[in-house]
């Protein structure tokens, strides 16, 4: 083999490697997690007594908008009909009220109020707005914040209330169904196909690293402790505020391995890159957060195996050949296997969608460089400049 062969070689043990690396610490994650909630049953941890689902209220910030919007909130209705459910919805979005209202007459005997909520003000998050809008709403022992396109299960609801029995807060993992069209699937095969190797694999050696915003829960108690979400308000990324405060007082989170199911519609390729966009700035927000260690470990775990796979593709293409293409053959099964094993495991089935999944690892170092270099978001029918998660500035459409 030339220098040239060897390199694009190297380059496809290298991306294998880390992929089976992450797998693994993913399998212990779960495993290890499942040994504490099982030890945490038979000898309760002191002031971690078991949460009944009646003891528990679901919050779901609203926005109109996805044709799926009604589906996802009658899910909650029938994933927890024992909980008080707060629909929080702008005062001005009629048609987000009109999908609540009838979403609630499909299981009338739920617990639901629907909350009318003001403006946004323009320095605030408009999620942790809502949030705090609704706290003093929140009476019962525990509260679970869920996003408007998650379809939450009795099983992830479980999971959620058994994570409060190991740490402060426990967070869903996110399962993708995919929406119609192309786009849609393609953001499905991205979140289905990193999830699982992202979120698992920091949970391995304890308490996760992050929170996902899809689906998280507390015990009222401990929001208190906290201070509440008022003060949370200033900061645009709401989970990684949370995550933060939770860690910054010696705090843990659980992250669980039960899948919560979302679905989004993605309309066009526009739509699909400022999700992704979005998405991007917040995650470097995350990883500016962490000390200097975590932040290289983050960096090699979740960037470098795209930048190899993208070295890799560019190198047999650049001077094809049967070297360079049995290394890409042969990373790219072993990429398939490993990522439907990981979500056969998890999720019950595979769900590994592998043209849409290589189009969309193949395209994230470029989408990561340009929310690095423009940091620039649209949130929930808002524009931001993003410079810190405490600092960021509205701006005109």
């Amino acid at each position: 083999m030339n220098r040239g062969d060897r390199m694009v070689v190297g380059l496809a043990a290298a991306y294998v490697g880390v992929l089976v690396a992450k797998a693994a610490l993913a399998g212990t994650a779960v495993a290890r997690r499942r040994a504490r909630v099982r030890a945490a049953a038979d000898r309760p941890e002191p002031g971690r007594p078991p949460v009944e689902p009646a003891d528990l209220t679901v919050v779901q910030p609203i926005l109109s908008g996805d044709p799926q919007l009604e589906d996802a909130l009658v899910a909650t209705l029938v994933a927890a009909p024992r909980a008080r459910v707060l629909w929080l919805v702008d005062e001005d979005d009629v048609e987000g009220r009109r999908v609540a209202s009838a979403a609630r007459s499909r299981h009338p005997l739920v617990d639901v109020e629907v909350v009318d909520c003001p403006p946004c003000p323009p320095a605030a998050s408009p999620k942790a707005f809502k949030l705090a809008l609704a706290e003093t709403r929140i009476t019962t022992a525990a509260f679970a914040v869920v996003d408007d396109d998650t379809r939450i299960t009795a099983d992830g609801v479980a999971a959620l209330l058994d994570g409060l029995r190991v740490a402060d807060v426990s967070t869903g993992l996110p399962c993708y169904v995919p929406g119609p069209g192309r786009w849609s699937r393609l953001l499905a095969a991205f979140v289905n196909d990193q999830a699982i190797l992202a979120y698992l694999p920091t949970s391995a050696s304890g308490s996760a690293r992050a929170l996902n915003g899809m689906t998280w829960a507390m015990r009222t108690r401990t929001l208190r402790r906290l201070g509440g979400f008022g003060p949370l308000t200033g900061l645009l990324a709401d989970d990684l505020a949370i995550a933060s405060r939770v860690r910054g007082a010696g705090g843990a989170i659980d992250q669980t391995d039960v899948p919560q199911f979302v679905s989004t519609s993605v309309a066009d390729g526009r739509a699909y890159r400022r999700l992704m966009h979005r998405w991007l700035v917040f995650a470097g927000l995350a990883v500016r957060a962490e000390a200097a260690g975590w932040r290289i470990a983050l960096v090699v775990a979740y960037a470098l195996p795209s930048a190899l796979l993208a070295g890799l593709v560019a190198g047999a293409l650049a001077r094809p050949g049967t070297v360079r293409a049995g290394a890409v053959v042969g990373a790219l099964a072993a990429r398939s296997a490993v990522i439907a094993a990981a979500q056969r495991t998890v999720t019950g089935r595979a769900r590994h969608d592998p043209a849409h999944s290589l189009a969309a690892e193949l395209a994230l170092p470029v989408q990561f460089a340009a929310a690095l270099a423009v940091p620039r978001i649209t949130w929930r029918s808002r524009r931001y400049v993003v410079h810190a998660n405490d600092r960021f500035e509205p701006v005109a459409r």
